[in-house]
């Protein structure tokens, strides 16, 4: 087993628990770890890293959820580097993605061409539940459209919704960790991240063409659809 110990703390902006999903995954990373690896038993990472078993399962909660690590119970068993499956590796390149240097704008000119796909499958395969959701989420967005952090993750959180829908799990994961690389990029910033002439995401007319786009979703009705997302698309505005 290895005896990597503690890299760099958490930045004060993390949790505990966040901060040690990332220290688990840079030490996978920095020591190429193969799948089936035996990271340890629950009790050591906890003494490794100076955890409680609490924060040690909300880190591995999360870690699984990530196609990171696999647990295996009984003797021999405990925290394993899983295998992981291409849609994961997809999302991984997605977060680093910050690392490597893309900017906003490139991540917005991809989910732009996206977004065409989603709405469409929204359209087709939305179900009595799915306009429940949609419709409450934009009740939401209406009240809070002007605050500026409130405002926006609400706007992301019904995007996520809609492409939620989609049955395709390719555009699905894709289109949403782009939706979530803009989001954390975009928290606590001004409208400069979005270096579009002419463009501001919190105006009327722009909220009003969410409303058309929930609309079209209920309605199942294509040409508006369309419509409402030529008015959405955030670059060549």
């Amino acid at each position: 087993m290895s005896t990597h110990q503690p890299g760099t703390r958490p930045r004060m902006s993390q949790s505990v628990a966040d901060g040690l999903v990332e220290q688990v995954e840079h030490l996978i990373k920095s020591e190429k770890l193969a799948p089936g690896y035996r990271i340890g038993t629950k009790q050591d990472l906890c003494e490794r890293y100076g955890v409680a078993p609490a924060t040690l399962g909300e880190a591995m909660r999360v870690l699984r959820a990530r196609g990171v690590i696999e647990v295996r119970p009984g003797p021999g068993g405990g925290l394993f580097v899983a295998e992981q499956s291409p849609l994961i590796k997809l999302a991984h390149a997605v977060l680093a993605l910050r690392q490597d240097g893309a900017t906003v704008n490139d991540v917005l000119e991809v989910l732009d061409a996206l977004d065409e796909a989603v709405m469409r499958d929204a359209l087709a395969y939305r179900s009595d539940a799915d306009v429940k959701e949609l419709q409450a989420l934009l009740a939401e967005l209406t009240e809070v459209w002007h605050d500026p952090v409130a405002g926006l993750h609400c706007n992301w959180r019904l995007h996520r919704r809609i492409a939620a829908i989609s049955p395709n799990e390719v555009l699905r994961t894709f289109y949403m960790h782009l939706v979530e690389y803009i989001e954390a990029e975009s928290v606590g910033a001004t409208t400069t991240n979005f270096d579009v002439m002419g463009f501001h995401p919190d105006t009327d007319e722009r909220l009003q063409t969410h409303k058309d786009l929930i609309e079209a979703i209920v309605d199942r009705d294509e040409p508006a659809m369309q419509r409402a997302l030529v008015a959405h698309r955030t670059l060549g505005r």
